[in-house]
């Protein structure tokens, strides 16, 4: 024991303090660089959400820090391809998570700025809402409101677990619903949730990017709980390709000052959590 000590004592103190679990400090930007990125402002609370940080990559590489809304980076290209593509997955709201992508042609080592803060055209974004399911109360409303009867057919977009299609055909008698959502996941539930309440017949769900979907008019009632970006995208087409009569319901968000609801009605109900809250509602029909 005497002879250990005796070692411990002569080695360096650094050697004896490893630097277990110390923090890096996070890459920073060139001074110079072949590309300037001017990107858009990006809520971070993973604790809202585990995945509400922002990620930039370019041709696949991580180059998320430092985050900001500026970046200098030098990229270099690889032989025979002066292209590289840029991705950005940002939350303009904790409740939003935009993945917005450009092509861009490098140029040797000369500066290239590209501004991400606005959609580019040839690239669509593409918008993914988080997964908040509506309370049962909420749901009821949301139907009541839409006056679901036996003659409509249902789409609900951002379905997460099915729960509005499912109301809607069984409780309301719809003849028809049909939930979209982006996860396959949520629409494998989907579909286990309308087994469970024997509703397989009446209830329809799709796998699909409802921005991608160029036609609603098999539907008399659309559903949203979605956010304001997504409502917004789909405004266009909803006012173009659904019937005249048909009605549009969103819980909480609106279609831009161009488009106000004919009726806008407060709920007070139970959240998931329990705590009695407050929703607002809001319906459109088609002239």
């Amino acid at each position: 024991m005497r002879r250990v000590l005796a070692l411990a004592f002569l080695l360096p103190f650094s050697i004896l303090v490893a630097p277990v679990g110390c923090k890096k400090d996070p890459p920073k930007d060139p001074t110079t660089g072949n590309l300037v990125l001017l990107l858009p402002e990006s809520k971070h609370d993973p604790e809202y959400s585990k995945d509400c940080v922002s990620k930039l990559t370019v041709d696949g590489k991580d180059y998320s820090e430092p985050r900001g809304t500026k970046r200098t980076l030098q990229i270099t290209t690889t032989a025979g391809n002066d292209e590289v593509k840029i991705e950005f997955s940002f939350w303009p709201q904790v409740y939003t998570n935009i993945i917005r992508t450009k092509q861009i042609k490098i140029v040797g080592d000369k500066p290239i700025e590209v501004d991400l803060r606005k959609e580019d055209p040839a690239n669509p974004d593409l918008i993914k809402p988080i997964y908040v399911p509506t309370p049962a109360a909420v749901v009821a409303e949301m139907c009541k409101l839409a006056r679901i009867g036996k003659d409509d057919v249902v789409f609900d977009i951002g379905c997460g677990d099915g729960r509005l299609v499912i109301q809607a055909v069984k409780d309301f008698g719809a003849k028809k619903g049909v939930g979209i959502d982006i996860r396959e996941d949520l629409i494998k539930l989907c579909q286990e949730n309308a087994k469970k309440d024997k509703v397989q017949d009446r209830a329809e769900f799709r796998a699909a990017n409802a921005l991608e979907i160029k036609d609603f008019s098999e539907a008399s009632v659309v559903l949203l709980y979605v956010g304001d970006d997504l409502n917004l995208k789909l405004k266009p087409v909803l006012q173009k390709t659904l019937k005249k009569g048909s009605r549009v319901v969103s819980h909480r968000f609106l279609m831009g000052d161009d488009w106000p609801p004919e009726k806008s009605t407060t709920i007070m109900a139970k959240n998931n959590s329990g705590t009695e809250t407050e929703y607002n509602l809001h319906i459109w029909t088609i002239k």
